[in-house]
This record gives structure tokens, C-alpha cells and sequence, in this order.
């Protein structure tokens, strides 16, 4: 399974960027910004180099002078320090970054192999019964149709047809690993993804996980719980949270609040909501939900992350079966997230997707 990097103190902790990548330096004014701010490239492949701007204390273009460029990472891509020529050394992601008067931009490179495939969710929590067809990327520099399989070992927990990757589970029990194939010419790639098929009692021990597929990739597994509600204008709500808990504080969690009750098997769409409308004064969008929506938030040390849905996403609630005390949901989600403090940067947007098997309780009081 991947778990190619951590989106909090990493690629997507791009402070040195901010929203446009701000310059760095003795002065506090002026800035270096690089475009565009987000390519991507081939192992062996090169870039031209990027174009410089120079903002002076008063906020004005200038003459950058002579700029001198480094990588943040010559494993990944080196740079001509004095052409700013790219080039790919191995997949991954590294910072062209150009220097001017003291101050440095900075420019995101993501470079893939010649082939690769990745799993787009590494992890899948299912209910007996519930199939999902495997979601995968194959990347190519060749030209071609690349052909793709999956392959897993004999199990009764589940199975998978190797020419779709269309996944069944069986039985409860896992993680039990796969694989996903992707060829073309003389390459061939694999990805490992895990199952695990859960079968709920009660109301207690819902599971989950979700991948942020932002520039480097997150993958999480967490708690997962469901609920339905009247909200405070006693509207019929369903809500369904996956949370990483860190002693009684919750680090990280995916929130999706949907303005409809959820009693039986469908698919609901999850809708925008502005930064105003989440964060503002006198917003209350949990218990007074404009539309349906979700967010992903982190509580990082000294650097909180907040992202919000924009539109399109939607939630599918697979199967619902009687537990004690409630009832049982099986399922998966996917949405568009920006984050606020990168709101009009395509840096800051974050595709999330997930599956779970959570508790459903069923709440009378107002929210």
C-alpha cells in the first residue's frame, strides 16, 4: 500500500508558496513569483524554464536582474542554475526555485515514470456484498493503450476480476492484499492496494479510509460514525464522519453533511460551501447546513488546514442492515476540496475519496 507522503508537513504544506508561491527573503514586501506554478514531467523528459516575476517593496513588477535557480531536490529534478532548464530525474515531486535580489519563488514539479499506475484508493472497507470497481491512474509517455489487470490470492474474503477490477466481498475479515498491473512495450508496473470486509454488531467500531490525491499523496485509515438528525430548523439531516484521534482531540477528519435523512440504499450529491459560509461569523453549517457538503480539516501544529467541497462530489450508501442499537451503512464518497487558505490557487485543490463501514444512529433532539 502507498504512503507516499504526509499532506500536512509536506507537498501540500506549501508555506513557502502560499497561494501563489510569495518569495522569501530579507525583505518583507517584495516577491518572486514562478510560472507556471504546477507542471509536471517524465523521468528523462525536460521543461523550459520557467518565467520570473519580480514585485519590488512597492509592490510593482521590476527588473529580476540575474536569477539564479536551485532545486529543492535534485533527486527528483535537477535545474540549470543558470538557465533554469528542468529535467526529470525520478518520480516524485521537487521545487524549481529561482532567486532575485535576495528573494526566491518557487515552482512545483511532479515527475512520473515512463509507465505508472496508481491505486487511486489503496485501501477498500466493504460489507459482505458490497462490490466496487477498483478506481486506478495509469500514466504513459509512450504512445499506446496501456492493458491493465488485478490479481489477488485465493481468499473467502474477497474476490476480484483481473480484467475490470471489479471487487466483491465475501466474508468478513482482512486486510487482505491486491495488486494492480499496468503494461506497455517492454514495462510493466504494479500498484498494491488491501480489503477488509467488516461486519458490524452494533453501533460501535465503524472503520473507514480515505486517500487525498492533492500534490503528494495522503492516505489515511480512520474511525468512521453516521447519524441521522433534525438540524436546528428541524430539517431531516444525515451525517457521516471519518476521524483520526489523537488521545480525546481529533487530528484529522473528513465531514460530509448531507440535508436529507438517509434510510435507504442511493446516491446523494455533495454540493459547495464558501469559506464564508463554513467559517464566517455567525455560520453555523453543521447545524444549519446551507446545502449538502463536506470538508477535510487537520489540526497540524501551527498549521491548521481546512478544506472545503466544491461541486459535484457525491456519497453512495451501499447497504444499510439492522445492528443493535441502530443500524449498520456500508459505502463511499468522493469530493473536491479547496483549501481556504489556498482558495483561488489550483494548488489548493484537493481530491478526496473514500469508503466506509460506520454505525448509523438515529438522534430526535435538535441539533
Amino acid at each position: 500500500m502507498k504512503r507516499i507522503g504526509f499532506v500536512i508537513g509536506t507537498g501540500l504544506a506549501l508555506t513557502g508558496m502560499g497561494a501563489c508561491n510569495p518569495g522569501s527573503g530579507p525583505s518583507n514586501l517584495a516577491q518572486v513569483f514562478v510560472s507556471p506554478v504546477l507542471d509536471s514531467i517524465f523521468v528523462g523528459d525536460t521543461l523550459a524554464p520557467r518565467s520570473v516575476t519580480y514585485l519590488g517593496d512597492n509592490g510593482q513588477p521590476q527588473d529580476p536582474g540575474t536569477v539564479t535557480w536551485t532545486s529543492s531536490n535534485s533527486s527528483v529534478i535537477t535545474v540549470d542554475p543558470v538557465t533554469g532548464k528542468i529535467t526529470g530525474v525520478k518520480a516524485g515531486f521537487g521545487l524549481a526555485q529561482a532567486t532575485a535580489h535576495g528573494v526566491t519563488g518557487s515552482a512545483l514539479v511532479v515527475v512520473s515514470r515512463a509507465l505508472q499506475i496508481s491505486l487511486l484508493l489503496d485501501t477498500l472497507y466493504l460489507m459482505p456484498g458490497d462490490t466496487i470497481t477498483v478506481p486506478v491512474d495509469v500514466k504513459h509517455q509512450a504512445p499506446g493503450v496501456p492493458t491493465v489487470w488485478f490479481t489477488t490470492g485465493n481468499n473467502a474474503v474477497f474476490s476480484i476480476d483481473s480484467a475490470t477490477g471489479r471487487d466483491s466481498a465475501k466474508a468478513a475479515g482482512g486486510p487482505l492484499p491486491f495488486q494492480a498491473f499496468a503494461a506497455l512495450g517492454p514495462d510493466t508496473v504494479a500498484d498494491t492496494g488491501a480489503v477488509r470486509v467488516v461486519s458490524l454488531t452494533d453501533t460501535t467500531g465503524g472503520v473507514g479510509a480515505y486517500t487525498i490525491l492533492g500534490t503528494v499523496v495522503h492516505s489515511v485509515n480512520a474511525a468512521a460514525q453516521s447519524t441521522n438528525y433534525p438540524d436546528a430548523l428541524a430539517a431531516q439531516t444525515f451525517r457521516l464522519r471519518l476521524f483520526v484521534a489523537q488521545g480525546a482531540v481529533t487530528a484529522e477528519a473528513v465531514v460530509v453533511t448531507i440535508r436529507t435523512q438517509v434510510t435507504t440504499p442511493g446516491t446523494l450529491v455533495i454540493d459547495s460551501i464558501s469559506p464564508n459560509e463554513a467559517l464566517g461569523a455567525g455560520s453555523d453549517p453543521l447545524c444549519r447546513p446551507p446545502r449538502s457538503w463536506a470538508s477535510w480539516s487537520t489540526i497540524a501544529p501551527q498549521s491548521p488546514i481546512v478544506a472545503l467541497s466544491r461541486h459535484a462530489g457525491s456519497v453512495t450508501v451501499t447497504q444499510i442492515v439492522p445492528v443493535t442499537g441502530g443500524f449498520a451503512i456500508s459505502g463511499r464518497f468522493s469530493f473536491l476540496a479547496q483549501r481556504t487558505d489556498l482558495y483561488s490557487d489550483p494548488l489548493g485543490v484537493l481530491p478526496i475519496r473514500g469508503t466506509f463501514v460506520a454505525p448509523l444512529t438515529n438522534t430526535t433532539g435538535r441539533c
